[in-house]
Order: structure tokens, then sequence, then C-alpha cells
């Protein structure tokens, strides 16, 4: 049975597959585990395809994955956790900069210290400062803020998983960035290991400052995840009980005289326009809340935001 599976996320990585596979075949040659090696190639255009299938004729452990069309990182990694069959899934980019052996160090983290997932941390990066080291400081301030999670390197994709927990983690956008987030939401418990970073040899990398916007939008997302989707009546309840209580004052000014303080009928519709909408959006986010509760409750692909993770413990 295969015990480790390593997941590799490519796109048009035709120079640095080839040596990263060599190196990573070597590197499982010495870890005492049955394991198998996916790659998902994602839709690239150049020859990696070709350079997988030249290698796939000479490696038992290699399994090819061929996505139609460029779908993204973090698609392209949910198609090699499914495929994978491995207890423990470890993700490495295929540019050639996070290395192989690395992955033994993680593995021992992760059983002597019972994590559920360990990150690695490329605390000496080869990349640009201003487009890549910079953005990525701030965002992982950011991120450890909204989640709780102290990591220095969200980023980092050479990460290992228990299968048993991130099987349960419904995957799109650039999610795959904030797993940690998500996994200590539920109770998984989270740790970072310093790996090595070498500079690119081959190819251009996907990556820049541009992709910052899409960092932030996801990151409201993530926040929503984390905060909102396990009590979504909670959120909407205030916001029915505020709306009902703005209707009441409305309704109190349009219908009272405040220097009286004697019951009148004003010939103005605004004020009871404005009570009588109060009313309907308290009811309508009422309704909201419940109808996403339900949903919370009912459909799977929520079941790993708001379902605690345990571990049982059997006394003989």
């Amino acid at each position: 049975m295969v015990n480790l599976s390593v997941i590799i996320p490519v796109f048009n990585e035709e120079g640095s597959i080839g040596p990263l596979l060599e190196n990573l075949e070597a590197t499982l040659d010495r870890i005492d585990r049955l394991s198998e090696i996916i790659v998902v190639d994602d839709g690239s255009t150049d020859e990696t395809a070709a350079a997988l299938d030249d290698h796939r004729r000479r490696s038992s452990r290699l399994r090819v994955l061929l996505l139609r069309r460029n779908f993204g990182q973090t698609p392209a990694m949910a198609a090699g956790f499914d495929a994978a069959r491995g207890e423990v899934f470890v993700t490495m980019d295929g540019d050639g900069q996070n290395d192989p052996a690395d992955i033994a160090g993680l593995l021992q983290d992760l059983d002597e210290q019972e994590y559920d997932i360990v990150s690695g941390w490329r605390r000496d990066r080869a990349d640009s400062f201003v487009s890549r080291t910079l953005p990525s400081v701030t965002a992982n301030r950011l991120l450890s803020e909204i989640t709780g999670v102290r990591l220095h390197d969200f980023g980092c994709t050479l990460k290992a998983y228990r299968a048993s927990f991130i099987r349960r983690v419904n995957l799109y956008s650039d999610m795959h960035r904030f797993i940690p987030g998500l996994g200590a939401a539920v109770g998984a418990r989270v740790g970072e290991r310093v790996v090595r970073h070498h500079p690119r040899r081959q190819g251009v990398s996907k990556y820049g400052i541009g992709r910052t916007y899409k960092l932030l939008t996801d990151m409201f997302v993530l926040r929503m995840l984390v905060r909102f989707a396990g009590q979504p009546l909670h959120y909407f309840g205030l916001l029915a009980i505020f709306m009902f209580m703005a209707s009441l004052g409305a309704t109190f000014f349009a219908f009272v005289d405040t220097t009286s303080m004697r019951l009148v009928n004003y010939s103005t519709v605004v004020m009871p326009s404005v009570a009588v909408l109060g009313y309907c959006l308290s009811f309508y986010f009422l309704m909201m809340g419940l109808l996403c509760e339900l949903g919370r409750r009912c459909s799977p692909q929520t079941e790993y935001i708001h379902t605690p993770m345990a571990r049982i413990e059997e006394w003989s």
C-alpha cells in the first residue's frame, strides 16, 4: 500500500521537471516508505508533457495527469489530491526551487510532533525582493492575523499533509496557500519547518506582484469561510435585529408627534415607506441566515469548515 504521495503541479516547466524528478527519485529511494509521484501538467504549451512521458517510461513511481487546459495551481493540486493513494501527501513546485531533500524533515515533524500539516518556511528566499519577497512578507503577516496561525511562509508549496485531513478540503481559486488556516479552524495541528530555496535555473516565474489583488480577494474569502460559514445565522441575525430596530425607529417618527407624543397621521409617505422597507429587510436577513444555516448543515462541501477534527484514543 502506498504510504507517501508527492504531488507536483507544473505549467511550462520542460527544462526543470526532468532534473527535479531525477533528484526526487533519488531522495525517495532513501526514505523507507512506499511512495508515488504524481505530476499534474496544468495544460502546458511547451514540451513538458513530452519530458514527463520520457521519464514515465523509466520510472515505476511516476503517474502523470494531463489537464486539458490551464486551470491554475490550486485546481491542479486538487486533481493530484484526488488521484493520490498515500496516507501522507507532500506538495512541491515543479520549477526546481524546492529541494526534495527537505521532504524527510517534513515527514519527521509530521510523525514525531503529531502534526496534521507541516509547512515549509523559505527563510532565505532566492527570489526578487521587490516583486516576490516583499509582497510575500506582507501577505504572510496579514494571513497570520486573519487565521491566527503563526506561519512565516503560507505561500511555500513544499508542505506535508495527512491525507485524512486534506481529502476533506474543497479547494478552488488560489486557496491552496490557505490550507493551514482552514485546517487550524477545524482543529488541525499546524507546524512549520525551515526548508531550502534554490534560484530558478530554467523557465520563468508564473507569479509576481500583479497577483496581489487576487491574494487580497482570497484573504477576504478565507476570513468569511473561517468566521462566517461556521455560524451564518449569527451574522444574518445581527443584521436582522439591526434592521428591525431601525424600522421601529422609523415607525415612531412616522406616526408619533415627538413634541406632544401623540399619534398623528402624516401626509408624507417617506417615513412609513422606510419603516416597511426596514421590516422587509429584517425578515429577508433572518431568512437568509436560516437558509445558510441549513445549507451549512446539509452540504458535504462545507463539512471541513465546521466539523472539528479529533483523535480517537482507545483505552485497553
